[in-house]
């Protein structure tokens, strides 16, 4: 979202500037983005308030950049290599490691007593195990997020598969409309190797009072909540380091 609104904010600043620098369109070029991105984005992740900042900064470059090739190229490479460099970092670091802030809520309580019902063939952790770390990951086949971070969370089993005290299963519910043949199925197209179990009624789901999906549980040796996630975000690009490095730490 951010490296589209920057191209494109950056050329559009150019072409209003080849014949002259008019500031009043300019304005009327960002102000749109500015609004719309406040008002869909901000009010839910009011984190992301850089966007903001980085898009102006990128339309007053876009506008002085064609007088300053002409009198000063250096300092206009430089201004821009400076918001390249500037956008990666802030693209790369302090996004994800907001993302990871906003959906991991780190605990060490007591969880619910719970069930779920095997789904896929083999053994299958429907329950804590004592002496064992489990991961619950909730979802639904109708879920964009739950599929994007499919991949990561087979990832992280595999890196983790000589783990033997760390078990994995994937529980969808009928709150998504799907039916335990209808996850299996879509879960083996895909070809995930992560247990699967079904949440009738989505009761386990909100006895750890998630809201949503995906919907992520760690639950330690003993049996206790030690970490809950809501949601899921491809920007997140630590998603599964961090993961694999709180699992090893339990």
């Amino acid at each position: 979202m951010y490296w589209s609104g920057a191209v494109l904010l950056f050329c559009a600043a150019l072409w209003l500037s080849r014949r002259e620098e008019d500031w009043l369109a300019a304005l009327i070029l960002v102000l749109p983005s500015l609004i719309a991105f406040s008002c869909l984005v901000l009010v839910e992740v009011s984190f992301l308030w850089p966007h903001l900042l980085l898009w102006l900064v990128t339309v007053v470059i876009g506008i002085l950049f064609l007088r300053l090739v002409r009198q000063r190229r250096g300092l206009a490479i430089g201004l821009v290599a400076a918001l390249v460099v500037t956008s990666v970092g802030y693209c790369e670091f302090y996004i994800p490691r907001k993302l990871s802030h906003k959906f991991n809520r780190f605990a060490d309580s007591a969880a619910p007593a719970f069930a779920l019902k095997p789904v896929s063939a083999g053994a299958i952790p429907v329950s804590p195990t004592p002496g064992k770390i489990l991961v619950v990951d909730f979802f639904s086949t109708s879920c964009a997020p739950c599929i994007e971070e499919l991949p990561e969370l087979a990832a992280v089993q595999t890196e983790l598969k000589n783990n033997r005290d760390i078990e994995f299963v994937i529980a969808a519910s009928e709150l998504g409309n799907d039916t335990p043949e209808r996850f299996r199925a879509f879960i083996e197209r895909r070809h995930i190797n992560i247990p699967l179990a079904f949440d009738h009624g989505g009761k386990v789901h909100d006895s750890f009072g998630l809201h949503g999906v995906p919907a992520l549980v760690v639950l330690d040796r003993e049996g206790r909540v030690r970490l809950t996630r809501a949601g899921y975000n491809s920007a997140e690009t630590s998603f599964h380091q961090d993961l694999v490095q709180f699992l090893r730490s339990l």
